[in-house]
């Protein structure tokens, strides 16, 4: 009697938990009532935040949608209260789990944009991984531009801000993550990639991409991001410029397939420009201290080969790619310790430790923290070995 019993109660609890598993909508989004937001802007609108987000919209035909449709903007108090507003003003429930992007205004900048940031910095409604950029103008005006390499202006921006791997690295990428870290660190310091607008010539594509034949398409523009922003206690302080930026990467990150412009190199007396391929290369960056002296360390070894050169010679033209005249080697080792000593005279000018110091010295040198936090660029003595070399 006892067992019918207890497998009865077995079958009854089997069919309950059935009942639950397959009555539950398991997550899924209802792509009707959710506004699927691929991107943020923020500006500053006099005592406000405006956000601007650009939303991917389901549509059942094949045809391509125009980019003003999918771009809503909203006011708040603070970026959660926009970002509510674009809930309230669309009658969508605003779904930041795909968004991959914020960009930041240049009104933005003449303050604390962390004031804004904290939200989606803290949020768990948002990935810690979303791209964190500023841009020229307005960041809502950049989300209406048409351009003729996507269909969403975000995405195009994204393209170059994430590239493939193998690819280009003339981007100084961070993620709204390591902007916060850097933010609450003792520095108070942070960078982010700058945005601008290129025109381009317009096409027919082009017209279609930026809404038809209606003329809508006029303005088509593409986007550059080889300058960087520093950022000291989250206002922005200073820019790098390319050169800067590509010497930064290398100084930070393993770079694939990236270039180097060296002008003026004098061969057999006369002056050529070349263009380096950076193949691959090793990077060291430390501190240590010579008694009272704060010593920065860098090491670069940096493999490249000859992409392209200005020479008209018959017998240079012979030669292989692979083959870097020394000459073209010391002149780009000579720039290069020039785009450092400008990116250092930019962190000692603002005070922002573009390369993590004050971590270093409370990590690896503790004792002398106290005495040095805060004060390393202006006391600095630099140490720099780099060989540009060409493939064996």
């Amino acid at each position: 009697m006892k067992k019918k019993t207890s497998l009865k109660l077995f079958v009854i609890v089997i069919a309950f938990c059935a009942m639950l598993f397959f009555t539950n909508s398991f997550g899924i989004v209802d792509i009707e009532k959710t506004a699927i937001i691929t991107a943020i802007g923020l500006d500053k609108k006099e005592e406000e935040y405006e956000i601007t987000v650009q939303v991917a919209v389901p549509q059942a035909s094949t045809a391509s949608q125009e980019n003003n449709k999918a771009v809503i903007s909203a006011t708040g108090a603070t970026a959660s209260e926009a970002i509510h507003q674009i809930g309230d003003i669309t009658g969508w429930y605003p779904n930041l789990g795909f968004c991959n992007l914020i960009i930041l205004g240049e009104s933005m900048f003449k303050e604390n944009v962390t004031k804004a940031l904290d939200y989606f910095s803290k949020t768990f409604k948002l990935q810690d991984s979303a791209c964190l950029a500023g841009c020229e103008g307005n960041a809502k005006d950049l989300f209406a531009t048409a351009t003729p390499l996507d269909n969403i202006s975000s995405f195009a921006v994204q393209k170059i801000l994430l590239k493939n791997p193998g690819m280009t690295s003339d981007v100084a990428t961070v993620d709204i993550k390591d902007f916060a870290v850097g933010y609450y660190s003792a520095a108070g310091s942070g960078y982010m990639p700058y945005i601008r607008s290129i025109e381009v010539a317009e096409t027919q594509s082009s017209q279609k991409a930026g809404g038809g034949e209606d003329g809508a398409g006029k303005g088509n523009k593409v986007f550059d991001a080889s300058y960087t922003l520093l950022f000291k206690n989250g206002v922005q302080a200073e820019t790098l410029d390319d050169h800067e930026t590509k010497t930064f990467n290398l100084l930070h990150e393993k770079v694939k397939q990236s270039t180097f412009i060296v002008d003026d190199v004098e061969i057999n007396g006369a002056k050529e420009n070349y263009l380096l391929n950076i193949v691959d290369n090793k990077y060291k960056v430390c501190l240590r201290f010579d008694g009272a002296q704060p010593v920065l360390v860098m090491n670069a070894k940096i493999l490249a080969r000859v992409d392209d050169r200005t020479s008209t010679s018959k017998e240079e033209g012979l030669q292989s790619p692979v083959y870097l005249p020394d000459e073209a080697a010391r002149k780009a080792e000579e720039d290069f310790r020039m785009y450092v000593d400008s990116i250092l005279q930019k962190c000692r000018n603002t005070q922002c430790d573009l390369f993590r110091l004050d971590d270093m010295l409370y990590r690896y040198h503790h004792k002398q923290y106290g005495a040095y936090s805060g004060k390393l660029y202006d006391m600095l003595k630099l140490e720099l070995e780099v060989g540009f070399t060409g493939v064996k």
